[in-house]
C-alpha cells in the first residue's frame, strides 16, 4: 500500500510530500495523522537539519476535506481541530527550518500549512486561497497568526473575507511567498536553499526560530529574548567554532552543540 506521505533524504535535508493525489492532499484526519508522525519524527532526528513540504500531482494542499467533517458532532469537531493544531504546533515548534514547496493548489488548511513554514517558495502555477468563507467557515490551521506576518492588514481581511484566489506572481508580490521560481525549478530551488539553512548554525537557528513565533512584542520583550538566546550561544561548541573559523578565513563546520 502506497504511503499518503513519504519521506526522501540527501545528507542534512529531507524532502517531506503529501502524497495522495486523487485527494489533491487534502488534510482529512488520516493525512494529518501521518504528516504528524512525519514531522515529530524528523524533528527529533539529529542528521536532519531542514525539511522541505511538497505536495504530489500539481497540488500542494487542497485544505480541509469537507466530506470528513462532522457537521454537528462538537467533540468530533473539537479532536479533528485539536489534531489540526498539534500538526501546527509541529511545524512552529521544530527547531529546524521548514521550505513550502508550492506547485498548485494550497486552499485552506493547505494554504495555513504552507504559511506556517519558515520560507514560502511557490512556481507559477500555485494558486493561493484561504477558502474558508466560501464555506461559511472562518480561518483556521494558524491563518490569524501567520497571515498578518506576511501581507497588509487590508489585504488580511480581502483575502480572509472574500476567498480571493492568488496565483504565484501576485503571491509574490503581496508577501505570501518568498520566492518564485518555474515549475520545472522548483525542486531543485527548494533543495537548494535547504542545504543553505542545514549548513547554518542549529542552536542559533533553533532560537531564533522559537523567538520569532513569539513575536511581535515589545521592545522589552524583543531584549529578553535576546539576553537569555545569546547567553545559551555563547558558551556552545558552534560559537567557538563559528569564531576560529572567522579568525581562520575559513567556512564553520556546526555540529549543534
Amino acid at each position: 500500500m502506497q504511503s499518503i506521505v513519504t519521506v526522501e533524504r540527501s545528507g542534512a535535508v529531507a524532502c517531506v510530500t503529501m502524497n495522495q493525489p486523487e485527494r489533491r492532499n487534502a488534510l482529512a484526519p488520516e493525512m494529518r495523522e501521518a504528516l504528524t508522525e512525519t514531522l515529530e519524527r524528523l524533528a527529533g532526528d539529529i542528521d536532519c537539519r531542514a525539511i522541505i513540504l511538497a505536495g504530489s500531482d500539481r497540488s500542494f494542499c487542497a485544505g480541509g476535506d469537507l466530506s470528513s467533517l462532522p457537521a454537528g458532532d462538537t467533540l468530533a469537531s473539537r479532536k479533528r481541530m485539536t489534531l489540526a493544531h498539534r500538526l501546527l504546533r509541529t511545524i512552529t515548534d521544530m527547531s529546524k527550518p521548514l521550505i513550502a514547496a508550492v506547485d498548485g493548489t494550497a486552499f485552506g488548511a493547505g494554504m495555513g500549512l504552507a504559511l506556517a513554514c519558515d520560507y514560502v517558495l511557490c512556481s507559477e502555477r500555485a494558486r493561493f486561497c484561504t477558502a474558508y468563507s466560501n464555506v461559511g467557515l472562518m480561518a483556521d490551521m494558524g491563518l490569524l497568526w501567520s497571515l498578518p506576518q506576511r501581507v497588509s492588514t487590508g489585504q488580511v481581511r480581502r483575502l480572509l473575507y472574500t476567498s480571493a484566489v492568488v496565483d504565484g506572481e501576485e503571491a509574490l508580490h503581496l508577501g505570501l511567498a518568498d520566492q518564485l521560481v518555474r515549475s520545472d525549478e522548483l525542486q531543485q530551488a527548494a533543495f537548494d536553499l535547504a542545504v543553505q539553512f542545514a549548513a547554518a548554525p542549529p542552536l542559533a537557528v533553533g532560537l531564533t526560530k522559537a523567538a520569532l513565533a513569539r513575536l511581535p512584542g515589545s521592545l522589552d520583550t524583543v531584549m529578553g529574548l535576546e539576553l537569555d538566546g545569546q547567553l545559551q550561544l555563547f558558551s556552545s561548541a558552534d560559537f567557538t567554532e563559528g569564531r576560529h573559523a572567522f579568525l581562520e578565513k575559513r567556512r564553520p563546520h556546526f555540529q549543534g552543540r
